[in-house]
């Protein structure tokens, strides 16, 4: 790829309803749009009531797609990444719609997963936070208002302690709810309940369960900021908590068609306007704030970034490991972990993992699964000692942290499942359903976890100084102990064979003593 064509880039967006295109360049270090384009469809009211994507609506998505390509064409665009966010997640048919895009349009759509997708959302968010005087340093709720999600992350004004996902969003909410809006004239009291039923359980770890800032971002967000008629400042727009109180009374006790009518916008964004102003509501009740922050903030500006800004995209997994980690961190120490403990595993496991780089093939993001094993996988405890290393693994599976996916999350739960008496059975049940490669991931980082968590077995910290080196077929670890280390090396010996079984590398610890 030569530079000229590393200087302009395409993004296209498949929403829930609507169908999104953005070509830009990079100039004098910034990136500049060249051209923007957008057409309505109905992919999430479909996928929200029927389950599926109508063939009617794949040949309306394909010719479009076709004219976005012919688009490109004239622009001599030669890069283009092309991802889909709810709909297609959870199309039934999702994997025949992608099928035929590929075959009818040549594109290969990649379909985000939740925390895939508020996360590239929630970096541009604390770009602007950061541009926002004052407030890169106090608390927030960051949230981001799909149309089948709501990304909820809780920021304590350094990084993300908190992050969940709530499967419900402005216009999964409407669809769900609609038809109970002719039924009762105190619809926005439904609404609200079945709201509170969802939202009501979420307990935010932080000062009390209340932050300072509330921030929001998606369209119907916007959407609420362009019908107070607020002009945004710089970046972002501010909105008073009252007025938008004062809209949703304004609006709750009206059908979609008069809301259109008032404010003179298409019944589509009336009833996209209706939930969105329900929920930002709802979530503002964990705030202390009296401001609605509104960054101008979309999915696809951190992609186009990692496309024309080469660094970028290092910049930004660094800022989703620190992250992760953080609310790994929090979330141990609500279930009472030893973060000793889990810090000294989670530190020996790194060095492992780098000295056996050459061994093990893995990348970063796998780097990073070891260290969220290392911090969790002792919750298990808060449930029940007897069977502490399964509870381990059923909290970790479940688990929202920041950035990582559902699979990085079960593959995370899998590494923490296993202590010095069990390793993976390659082909048993405790791994089925996995698949081969998956598995070897699991077998190799479960090798380094065990090893890791060997040498710190009494929980008391006794090496210190741990150096790791590998000379041939040998991994040599040194460390300097005054203490009585019969249970680490117990540990260490019952681990050994895993360990030379993944990799062919027999492990030897060897020990100064700091005794006079």
């Amino acid at each position: 790829m030569n530079h000229k064509k590393l200087r302009e880039a395409a993004i296209i967006d498949i929403d829930s309803n609507v169908l999104k295109m953005r070509i830009s360049q990079l100039k004098k270090d910034k990136i500049v749009d060249i051209d923007r384009l957008e057409y309505p469809v109905r992919l999430g009211h479909e996928v929200f009531t029927t389950g599926k994507i109508s063939f009617e609506s794949l040949r309306e998505l394909s010719s479009l797609l076709h004219g976005y390509s012919e688009i490109m064409k004239e622009y001599a665009v030669s890069q283009c990444r092309v991802v889909a966010t709810t709909a297609l997640r959870e199309a039934k048919n999702r994997s025949y719609v992608l099928d035929q895009l590929k075959i009818q349009n040549d594109m290969t759509v990649e379909v985000l997963e939740e925390d895939q997708e508020k996360t590239l959302i929630y970096s541009k968010i604390l770009d602007s936070l950061n541009r926002i005087s004052g407030k890169n340093s106090e608390s927030a709720l960051i949230a981001y208002i799909g149309a089948g999600t709501i990304g909820f992350s809780v920021y304590d004004g350094k990084q993300m302690i908190f992050s969940q996902n709530i499967p419900i969003g402005s216009l999964k909410l409407h669809d769900m709810l609609g038809n109970l809006s002719t039924l009762t004239e105190g619809f926005y009291t439904v609404v609200q309940e079945y709201l509170e039923t969802i939202i009501g359980h979420i307990s935010i770890p932080f000062n009390g369960g209340r932050v300072s800032n509330l921030v929001l971002a998606g369209n119907g967000v916007q959407l609420i900021a362009k019908t107070c008629g607020i002009s945004p400042a710089e970046d972002h727009f501010e909105l008073e908590a009252g007025r938008v109180k004062e809209l949703f009374r304004q609006i709750r006790s009206l059908s979609q068609e008069k809301i259109a009518i008032l404010f003179k916008i298409p019944e589509e964004e009336a009833e996209l306007l209706y939930s969105s102003l329900a929920i930002a509501l709802r979530l503002l009740d964990f705030t202390s704030s009296e401001k609605i922050i509104l960054p101008k903030a979309e999915l696809w500006d951190t992609l186009i970034r990692h496309m024309l800004v080469s660094k970028s995209a290092n910049e930004y997994q660094e800022q989703v490991r620190v992250n992760a980690i953080s609310c790994a961190q929090k979330i141990a120490e609500t279930y009472n972990c030893n973060k000793a403990h889990s810090e000294c595993i989670r530190r020996s496991a790194c060095k492992i993992f780098d000295k056996m780089k050459g061994a093990h093939g893995l990348d970063r993001r796998k780097r990073l699964l070891l260290e969220l094993a290392a911090i969790l996988h002792e919750c298990g405890y808060y449930v029940t000692v007897k069977q502490h290393l399964l509870s381990s693994f059923d909290i970790i599976k479940d688990t929202d942290i920041y950035g990582m996916t559902d699979e990085e999350m079960l593959l995370t739960a899998y590494v923490a499942r296993y202590n010095e008496y069990d390793v993976p059975n390659y082909e048993g049940a405790d791994l089925e359903g996995l698949s081969d490669k998956n598995k070897l991931v699991v077998s190799k980082l479960v090798a380094i976890f065990r090893l890791a968590n060997a040498l710190d077995k009494s929980q008391k910290q006794k090496l210190d100084d741990i150096k790791v080196r590998r000379e041939g077929n040998r991994l040599l670890i040194s460390a300097r102990s005054g203490a009585n280390l019969y249970l680490e090396k117990w540990a260490f010996r019952q681990c050994a064979p895993f360990f030379q079984e993944v990799f062919g590398c027999n492990p030897e610890l060897s020990v100064k003593s700091d005794l006079i």
